[in-house]
């Protein structure tokens, strides 16, 4: 039977109830009311503006996962003012080991001016032209040793043949390469600049 509401309990009833703990906070609740505070604290700790967004998130994810580690009636600020310190130092020591990284690798040559890109494809073109035009034995050899850097006798045992007839055909391949170059110099002097 229940006790009328307009009675005092007494306390030796009162101790023998349940404890009713204060209800953890929502995160949804949390993120509405604190997003604002803890961006002001990310910054107040130096992240620039587009790293104290990120900083936010993440600090939401972290009280998303103790949450439940939260002690009711402690203060929710304190709380998310040590957990956005430490996401702020993760992020710093991440960003320094970055910047490290990045210093031990050597920069990308410079980008090549565009008149030089056009010479090196026209140069590429003519090359193909020539090589397109030997014939396969003597151009078989001649990538070998020019473009692979196989030694004479690495291409001999590569294909098959004697010695000397690699030395002939990269011979013969070279002489012809020679002309080839010699053609396209004077075919670029009769043009007209």
């Amino acid at each position: 039977m229940s006790e009328p509401l307009d009675q005092v309990m007494p306390p030796a009833r009162l101790a023998a109830l349940p404890d009713v703990e204060p209800a953890r906070p929502c995160l949804r609740e949390l993120f509405r009311e604190h997003l604002d505070y803890v961006w002001r604290i990310a910054r107040a700790f130096g992240m620039p503006a587009d790293a104290a967004d990120d900083v936010a998130q993440e600090v939401f994810l972290v009280v998303h996962r103790r949450l439940p580690t939260f002690q009711p009636g402690g203060s929710i600020r304190a709380w998310l003012f040590g957990i956005t310190r430490n996401v702020v130092q993760h992020h710093r020591r991440a960003y320094a080991r970055r910047e490290r990284n990045l210093a031990s690798v050597e920069p990308p040559p410079p980008a090549a001016a565009p008149e030089a890109s056009v010479e090196l494809r026209q140069a590429a073109a003519l090359m193909q032209e020539f090589l397109d035009r030997l014939d396969f034995d003597k151009r078989i050899v001649l990538l070998l040793a020019d473009i692979e850097g196989l030694t004479a006798s690495e291409i001999a045992e590569a294909l098959d043949i004697p010695l000397g007839t690699v030395f002939s055909r990269l011979r013969a391949a070279r002489l012809k390469l020679e002309r080839f170059s010699q053609r396209i110099q004077v075919r670029d002097l009769r043009r007209p600049s």
